[in-house]
């Protein structure tokens, strides 16, 4: 289970960067799409999310075939999920924070009809098992517009993103460790990591009309080190229409792919997956 200091962390630090910003910014905002303000600004949103996930858990030996997830365990392909993205500006013209927190849990029981092979270990089919795979990111990096006009905002972006990811089964049946004896009984084996990503993108800030403004953004990563071999590659599109100065309604799309080549969880094991999921959401809009 996640500690309570665990679950506020992102927001904590979604709202020292956004202290930051306003520390480190000029005291008047320069206006945008009319008379929107440029000095923070946060979308919020609930997305209705289409997911995918195939992961195998290697053990010491080498051995962990891949799991269809949505298949195997009868995981519910759609998941809601909240969202945030946001911006502080640190300088007149042209510089950025930008930060962002999504989180997706999931989980599902079912009695298997199939052997499968998690880690080192062969579960026969009729163990009644739960499957996990929980995932959150966590993102601040600093932009600079390149091109920077009045109604178009083009930029490049370098940071960071923590990844928090935890995968497992558990449950009851007959299962074999490999060279060990078959066992009937319980079963839990499971991996969790959490570490920093680099992270380069571009996003585009388009002032389409009066209080009316386009936003893109792609982010991505690419990297293989002694404890991780893979890449993260986000992006998203938005239009956000500002009924008021400060508050405006959105309507949006996301999608993030995770491809993990090779991760190491401890205890020898090793994660393999491909997990993404993407969908549209409606966003509340505050700038300042």
């Amino acid at each position: 289970m996640e500690s309570s200091s665990r679950r506020i962390s992102p927001l904590f630090i979604a709202a020292l960067v956004v202290v930051a910003g306003a520390a480190f910014s000029p005291a008047s905002a320069e206006p945008f799409a009319g008379d929107v303000p440029t000095l923070v600004w946060i979308d919020a949103a609930w997305t209705r999310n289409d997911v995918a996930t195939t992961v195998a858990l290697q053990g010491k030996n080498g051995l962990g075939a891949t799991i269809d997830f949505e298949e195997i365990f009868d995981m519910n392909a759609n998941r809601s999920t909240a969202r945030m993205f946001g911006t502080a500006r640190i300088s007149p013209k042209r510089r950025y924070i930008d930060f962002g927190y999504v989180a997706i849990k999931r989980s599902g029981t079912r009695v298997i009809d199939q052997d499968i092979q998690w880690g080192d270990n062969d579960i026969q089919a009729g163990a009644d098992l739960t499957a996990k795979f929980n995932t959150g990111f966590l993102y601040a990096a600093f932009r600079y517009d390149f091109l920077h006009l009045e109604q178009v905002r083009i930029s490049g972006s370098a940071g960071m993103t923590w990844l928090q990811l935890s995968t497992g089964l558990s449950g009851t049946g007959t299962f074999t460790p490999v060279g060990g004896v078959e066992t009937t009984g319980s079963f839990n084996k499971e991996g969790s990591v959490g570490a920093p990503v680099p992270m380069v993108g571009m996003n585009l800030d388009w002032a389409l009309a009066r209080r009316l403004v386009l936003r893109t953004y792609s982010r991505f990563f690419r990297i293989n080190v002694s404890a991780f071999n893979g890449g993260l590659y986000e992006s998203g599109i938005r239009l956000n229409w500002y009924f008021a100065k400060h508050f405006g309604l959105g309507l949006g799309y996301d999608r993030t792919d995770l491809k993990i080549n090779e991760l190491k969880v401890g205890d020898g094991n090793i994660v393999k997956a491909n997990y993404s999921f993407s969908g549209f959401g409606l966003f509340i809009n505050l700038a300042f």
